[in-house]
């Protein structure tokens, strides 16, 4: 996965951000936090209404590092907790401390997105909505929340509440009039997009790597996987033996791969073709500061990303990575079958 950091309120650090961002499964960030050396032990939350200690122990308590999904859920559960307690508790609404809290209320909940009901979680949504609304500013934190809360919800199996959560940001912000947050509405609008994208068709053009135009219009009556990828993505060489091993298996039966390479320097794009000797079709889409137009049409915030098209060129499915992609093949095209060439890993989701 790409992994860069350009603290700058646009497109492409929201980009990079939404890669980094810790969620509650740590298996999108593709690795566990290092142990501290010493035991978690259970937090308490402090039987008291006195603002400042409560304050102390929301700070305290932040300082914490989880080396356990549990861990984390624990922790960000008491942070809500004392953070509403905080909330209910202070009358001045203009307050230091009040904004502090309600942000961390805010925020625990969006980190929790993903284990709670989806009553809870729609719940949520509506408060952060809400949040968003009564901001005289939208800032940096504002953008990274929402962007993560309509992360988690993709996670979960029917993403219509992370369409409408991104749908429903972007209308928020667009309401601030603030010029500087048109490229995260961009953002946002195109996340609900790719959403969208199942039973639509994809077009797609662009040039490869030679500079001959490409039109995937070309490719008709074939199932197309279109595969967003970059050198610098270690999935990416990890998963490649897998993804040659299907190709070569359907290829001759109607499957075709486009690769779009969204290095931001095409000798290094090159290069990783010729080392990897990638024998599909690959497009050359030249990325600026992190991002390219065809990232932002569809929504592209983690590489590799994959779209299955079927013969129609309309998408099947946003979700065919790894063995998933060798299991809908099965079921498309039944006469052709994957041997014991190479094991696939079941990807995690974006």
């Amino acid at each position: 996965m790409v992994r860069d950091v350009r603290v700058t309120m646009c497109l492409q650090c929201v980009f990079l951000l939404s890669l980094i961002s810790i969620t509650v499964n740590w298996s999108i960030c593709g690795q566990e936090p290092k142990p501290q050396g010493t035991e978690w032990q259970p937090l308490q939350i402090p039987i008291t209404n006195d603002i400042a200690q409560l304050e102390l122990f929301l700070d305290e308590t932040k300082k914490r590092q989880p080396v356990k999904p549990e861990q984390y859920i624990e922790m960000q559960r008491v942070l809500r907790e004392v953070a509403k307690k905080i909330v209910e508790t202070v009358s001045d609404r203009k307050s230091a401390v009040f904004r502090k809290a309600e942000a961390e209320c805010v925020n625990a909940s969006v980190m929790l997105l993903g284990n709670e009901g989806a009553d809870a979680q729609r719940k949520t949504i509506e408060r952060f909505q809400d949040y968003l609304q009564k901001r005289e500013k939208i800032e940096f934190n504002d953008i990274q929340m929402a962007i993560l809360a309509g992360q988690n919800m993709e996670q979960l199996t029917d993403t219509r509440l992370a369409k409408e959560a991104y749908r429903s940001f972007a209308g928020i912000f667009r309401k601030k009039a603030d010029s500087s947050l048109a490229d995260i509405i961009s953002l946002l609008e195109a996340n609900a997009n790719r959403l969208d994208l199942p039973g639509k068709e994809l077009k797609l053009v662009g040039t490869d790597f030679s500079g001959k135009d490409f039109d995937i219009v070309s490719l008709r009556n074939k199932f197309v996987l279109v595969y967003f990828w970059s050198s610098t993505a270690r999935a990416c060489e990890q998963e490649h033996p897998y993804m040659l091993s299907v190709y070569n298996k359907y290829k001759d039966r109607g499957f075709e791969i486009v690769g779009i390479g969204l290095d931001e320097k095409k000798d290094e794009a090159q290069a990783f073709l010729a080392r990897l000797m990638i024998p599909w079709i690959n497009l050359w889409e030249s990325r600026k500061k992190g991002v390219s137009k065809v990232m932002e049409s569809y929504g592209v915030s983690a590489i590799p990303t994959v779209f299955l098209l079927d013969r129609d060129g309309k998408v099947i499915t946003i979700e065919a990575r790894g063995l998933l992609l060798g299991k809908a093949l099965e079921k498309l095209l039944p006469d052709a079958t994957i041997g014991e060439v190479a094991k696939g890993n079941e990807p995690n989701k974006k």
